[in-house]
């Protein structure tokens, strides 16, 4: 693949180099460099990938559901509707727009979630940590605290 020059935030290249992003099967963007135009190819190595452009490994991914791999903007959760409810095993802190399925930690716990929907209750005072790793989601951790209804 031979790609045009981009210029970023101020950052403009020779006309024989370019910038690129190498990723992996799944869309993880590994690294991102800038080489010169004909050694674009040589960056690439097993079943990693490398597309011609300016990307941010810990803020993009690859897209590859289309018919051309697509950097992306990674979706990021927008978290609970709430983050402290009563210990009544009746109000809930609601989650809603996750992949389906992921796996969902709380208190390090692994629990696998259907239909896009994580919703919480408990019936003692606790502190819920929840940590989802679903790509090509960002990662997310928010915490939930259960308080006692008379509180």
């Amino acid at each position: 693949m031979i790609g045009l020059p981009v210029t970023t935030t101020g950052t403009s290249l020779p006309p024989s180099h370019t910038h690129y992003a190498l990723y992996d099967p799944a869309g993880r963007i590994i690294t991102t460099g800038t080489c010169a135009t004909a050694q674009l190819a040589a960056q690439e190595y097993g079943d990693h990938r490398v597309l011609p452009l300016a990307a941010d490994w810990k803020r993009d991914y690859v897209d590859l559901s289309g018919g051309d791999p697509v950097v992306r903007e990674r979706p990021a959760l927008l978290g609970f509707d709430k983050t402290r409810i009563l210990a009544d095993d009746t109000d809930t802190a609601t989650l809603r727009g996750l992949p389906s399925p992921c796996t969902v930690l709380v208190n390090g716990v692994a629990h696998t979630v259907d239909g896009g929907e994580l919703a919480l209750s408990c019936h003692l005072p606790i502190r819920l940590t929840v940590v989802i790793d679903a790509f090509p989601y960002l990662p997310f951790q928010e915490v939930v605290t259960c308080v006692s209804p008379s509180a």
